[in-house]
């Protein structure tokens, strides 16, 4: 069994059952997926799908898969603070669009959908108070920090869920989750030690990361996105893909990087502050969530 999706004119993501790779149309000749993709998907070649769409929009911007976020070794209290804005603002658009995206769902009379975005409303609830919570223990206003800031990547995902929530089939918002979560993995235990460790010693900064990062259950929610996805039509899973691809796009995009240094944010953050900053201790002990 095969699956595939048109990533541009010049290039055709295939999936097998055991890999995915670029395929480049011939100058001349027949192509076997000049057609859109139909049939049945299966979880493996619908895993392989997601795999290779992450690793093409990597691809297209010359970025290592692995890229982190924020380098430990660059930390400062502003910058983990800017950065725990931009999780705020990703984990409300999921608090407030998914469960519009539910109703979208069954009102069409997509159950398996409604039922999917259901439950995923339910298990992210209250994943923007863990933002606020990490901002408050680093000694922030924490609602007025996310009111002024919004990191150029959390605006820009939260933009492409907007657009996918409000479509006429809002069936790519599997995509956008999917992405995200799988991308969370890319946080292992170690990166977020090393964050913890960077932090002054005694706050317990890091829930938010530690829920979605390899430490979370992201790797439970990959593996229903899959099962999910595989069951649907061809067009359906193609509209996955392609969001799940735009989604990835946006994670490894140059252009997006945090301007928190270029723009000089660093100062404007220290205006929201309640107490004063706590001196960092680099051989701080980890904490627990």
């Amino acid at each position: 069994m095969l699956e595939w999706l048109e990533i541009s004119p010049e290039l055709t993501l295939i999936a097998t059952a055991t890999r995915a790779y670029l395929h480049v149309p011939p100058a001349f000749g027949a192509n076997p997926f000049d057609a859109p993709m139909r049939g049945e998907g299966s979880s493996e070649t619908t895993r392989w799908l997601f795999e290779g769409a992450i690793a093409a929009a990597a691809r297209a911007l010359h970025a290592p898969q692995a890229t982190v976020e924020c380098s430990p070794r660059a930390l400062s209290v502003p910058s983990w603070a800017y950065r725990l804005a931009g999780y705020y603002h990703t984990t409300h658009a999921t608090r407030r669009l998914l469960p519009l995206v539910a109703q979208r769902f069954a009102a069409q009379g997509r159950t398996q959908l409604a039922r999917w975005a259901e439950e995923k409303a339910v298990e992210e609830a209250g994943h923007d108070e863990l933002a606020l919570r990490d901002l408050s223990q680093l000694g922030y206003r924490a609602h007025d920090l996310v009111e002024a800031f919004t990191p150029p990547r959390a605006a820009a995902w939260v933009t492409l869920f907007e657009r996918l929530a409000a479509a006429d089939d809002p069936v790519g918002c599997v995509g956008y989750a999917h992405a995200l979560e799988r991308l969370a993995l890319l946080r292992g235990p170690a990166e977020v030690r090393a964050i913890e460790q960077a932090l002054p010693q005694g706050l317990n900064a890091t829930r938010c990361l530690r829920v979605h990062s390899a430490l979370g259950s992201d790797s439970r929610h990959v593996h229903a996105n899959v099962t999910t996805t595989s069951g649907l039509c061809a067009d359906d899973r193609r509209a996955i893909v392609k969001a799940c691809y735009l989604t990835a796009h946006v994670y490894f995009d140059p252009a997006l990087d945090d301007d928190f240094h270029s723009a000089g944010i660093e100062a404007a953050i220290s205006t929201f502050r309640t107490r004063p900053q706590p001196a960092q201790d680099a051989h701080r002990t980890t904490q627990t969530q």
